[in-house]
């Protein structure tokens, strides 16, 4: 009877440990790879991956942050190398907005470091997260993350209703100055895949005044979430009765969150919504 006892407090507490363990959401193993994440966007994908849990470092605007600050080791901008160094990463990525210094002398104490460019399109985006899935053994994932979000995107495409003249747009990104979005942007192919024109086509730097903007008069106004911002240039486009977009009812808000993500799944998530917004 004895030994019936102690065997049962041993198969208890197996199945506690074994409980615990599967929901230990920072649980690694020894030989998983340790990241270090310098952009939002790149952590947004590494978490598209499944590799929230190898992330072992990130910026304060990166949303794993938000339920974890211990994995904060600064801004894009302003990184504390030695908290980095400390974390002994395998790989740390970086984006154009980090600094050089910052990525030298991570390379300079043996950290291996990887930079993204700029994301000029969509097609851009989609390369780039297909390197980082081979950077961290998950090409294939990447892959079929791709083509799930190209097929989809096409579908969409392929709705667009036949019409003679394309509906002119402008892409609101900013406030003070008025900023718009700009040819050779990953932004601008939301425009051009929906069969529309950007009213700032012609443009090589995003700012734009108020004139000229009601002058080009666009049929539909985006505007990028800036919390109250937004929604006050919302409300100031629309006291101007000229414009075709305030008189259609065509001024809208789209999310800054994913809009202004350059990550795969944010970019056909915002696509499908800004169809909806001109077509429906």
């Amino acid at each position: 009877m004895r030994y019936s006892s102690i065997s049962y407090i041993i198969i208890i507490l197996l199945l506690f440990s074994c409980n615990n363990n599967k929901y230990d959401k920072y649980q690694n193993t020894e030989d998983a790879i340790r990241i270090v994440s310098l952009a939002p966007s790149i952590t947004k994908e590494l978490v598209d991956l499944g590799l929230e849990n190898n992330i072992v470092g990130a910026t304060s605007y990166c949303a794993v942050s938000s339920s974890n600050k211990d994995l904060i080791i600064g801004s894009a901008i302003t990184v504390n190398i030695e908290k980095v160094l400390l974390l002994k990463p395998d790989i740390v990525f970086a984006s154009g907005l980090t600094k050089d210094k910052t990525i030298n002398t991570l390379k300079e104490n043996g950290v291996t470091v990887y930079k993204f460019g700029k994301m000029t399109s969509f097609e851009y985006i989609c390369n780039n997260f297909i390197e980082l899935g081979k950077l961290v053994d998950k090409e294939n994932t990447a892959r079929s993350i791709v083509e799930k979000s190209k097929t989809k995107i096409d579908s969409l495409i392929s709705t667009i209703p036949k019409q003679t003249d394309s509906l002119r747009i402008f892409f609101q990104v900013g406030s003070k100055p008025i900023f718009t979005v700009i040819p050779n942007t990953f932004m601008n192919d939301y425009i051009t895949f929906a069969g529309c024109k950007n009213i700032a086509d012609d443009m090589t730097r995003g700012t734009i005044n108020r004139e000229t903007v009601i002058n080009r008069n666009p049929d539909i106004i985006f505007i990028i979430s800036m919390g109250i911002e937004g929604n006050n240039e919302k409300k100031i486009w629309e006291k101007y009765p000229e414009l075709k977009a305030s008189k259609n009812k065509k001024i809208f808000i789209v999310d800054a969150n994913v809009a202004a993500s350059p990550t795969v799944l944010a970019f056909t998530e915002s696509f499908e919504k800004i169809m909806n917004d001109i077509y429906n």
